[in-house]
């Protein structure tokens, strides 16, 4: 396999949960702007909580890359069918089944609404990247690279 990987802007638009690491900061700094501006007593309380969630959701995000780009990097290619997928506002749920060593594994992602995920439909056939050390965790690969 050819070594290809998403990029973070990629897998932010795609992945939810790196979608949510990527805006939670964005947000409370925002917040914390507003506040500054306005001169509010809760200027305090609001630095502390976008300080935390910055600490905590900027390693989380690149973590979450790492774990992606990983498995794009090193991951075995399989074929796979797309067994459900469902959208909720932005949001989704994309899960398949794949074989992988004979086994028969089903899995899945939270993802976006993307107009790459809106075009995957139930039953469709889609190549997925599989992570070799753990076989459960695998991705599209079309709605990634």
């Amino acid at each position: 396999m050819q070594t290809q990987r998403p990029s973070l802007f990629r897998v932010i638009s795609v992945d939810y949960p790196s979608l949510l690491a990527a805006l939670f900061p964005v947000v409370f700094w925002v917040w914390t702007a507003y506040y500054f501006y306005a001169g509010s007593d809760s200027l305090q309380f609001f630095l502390l909580v976008s300080s935390g969630i910055t600490l905590v959701a900027i390693p989380f995000l690149f973590w979450r890359y790492r774990n992606i780009a990983s498995v794009f990097e090193e991951g075995l290619e399989s074929p796979g069918v797309i067994m459900a997928i469902n959208f909720f506002r932005g949001r989704g749920r994309v899960d398949y089944a794949y074989t992988f060593q004979g086994q028969k594994l089903v899995s899945g992602n939270a993802i976006n609404r993307t107009r790459l995920t809106k075009e995957l439909r139930v039953g469709q056939a889609v190549t997925l990247v599989i992570d070799r050390n753990n076989p459960k965790r695998a991705f599209v690969k079309e709605i990634y690279l």
